[in-house]
């Protein structure tokens, strides 16, 4: 995945790779450089080939740069939502047992005592930047956990396999061209982020990270689409049942997740490309389409 992004780098380093959540946009040589000294600060601290990185981090463009710095370095990262209950957060960092885990001031206090922190402040590093390590495609990519509803949640490990490919399938069936705005709605715990991550960066389009309060539940869909221009979405059925509207600037739809029912497609299949997706984390996010 890093060196996947490094190529688009190479391809397009002035276009946006990246906008947050108050509209600031770092570019494709911006976020490769964000991403290489995390590399280099994780490299520092003996991070390599084989280990687990956890994060838990609030959402914005940093984490981003964290997720890929993670890759770059030649581990596996293992996100957690920093909204979770702190006793579900501290099973799966006990679970997965991550060599650091890389957190901020306000998410310090959700990782269990004695666990290895990096508390990230993106100003105050000061690191030499360092080249992706090269990994095997069965090396571990990330760890995401499953929802635990028949019992405690599950780590599956998802190597580098069906990265390239999950990228390639998406960016074609989902049309993602270089002028593509990628909405990150799904949480960082859920695969869903990997693959509007892989699909916008992987392709030379922007990943849009809005803020929380600006998505549901807290937040319009329809309104977030329309403030950043977005054109892709992924979304759970049961979250586009409760929208009213949406903008003409979104092209493609993705609904997964979920049964999708016949109302939905009819509603909101007109005049764009509507994506029915399915798949177990255990097959790299998507099976079908």
């Amino acid at each position: 995945m890093g060196e996947l992004f490094d190529a688009r780098v190479a391809v397009s380093p002035g276009a946006v790779a990246v906008v947050g959540a108050g509209g600031e946009e770092w570019s494709y040589a911006e976020l490769g450089g964000r991403s290489d000294r995390v590399a280099g600060v994780l490299a520092a601290r003996g991070v390599g080939c084989g280990d687990l990185v956890g994060v838990v981090l609030e959402r914005s463009v940093d984490v981003v740069a964290v997720l890929l710095g993670v890759v770059k370095a030649g581990a596996g990262f293992v996100p957690v939502d920093p909204a979770y209950p702190v006793e579900r957060i501290g099973w799966m960092v006990e679970d997965a047992g991550p060599v650091l885990v890389v957190c901020s001031e306000g998410t310090r206090g959700l990782v269990p005592v004695g666990v290895e922190c990096l508390v990230w402040d993106a100003s105050e590093v000061v690191a030499e930047s360092v080249p992706a390590v090269s990994v095997g495609v069965d090396d571990v990519a990330y760890v995401i956990y499953t929802s635990g509803s028949t019992g405690r949640p599950k780590g599956v490990a998802v190597t580098h396999r069906g990265l390239g490919n999950l990228a390639v399938a998406q960016i074609e069936r989902f049309a993602v061209g270089a002028d593509a705005r990628v909405l990150q709605l799904a949480s960082l715990s859920f695969d869903a982020a990997v693959s509007e991550m892989c699909m916008a960066l992987l392709s030379g389009g922007a990943l849009v990270m809005a803020g929380v309060d600006r998505l549901p539940p807290r937040g319009s869909l329809s309104e977030a689409v329309a403030e950043f221009g977005v054109t892709h979405v992924t979304v759970p059925p049961s979250v586009l049942a409760t929208v009213e509207e949406l903008p003409g600037s979104l092209r493609t739809l993705v609904v997964a997740g979920e049964v999708c029912p016949p109302g939905l497609v009819e509603r909101w299949a007109p005049g764009r490309r509507m994506v029915n997706a399915y798949g177990p984390t255990e097959v790299t996010v998507c099976a079908t389409m």
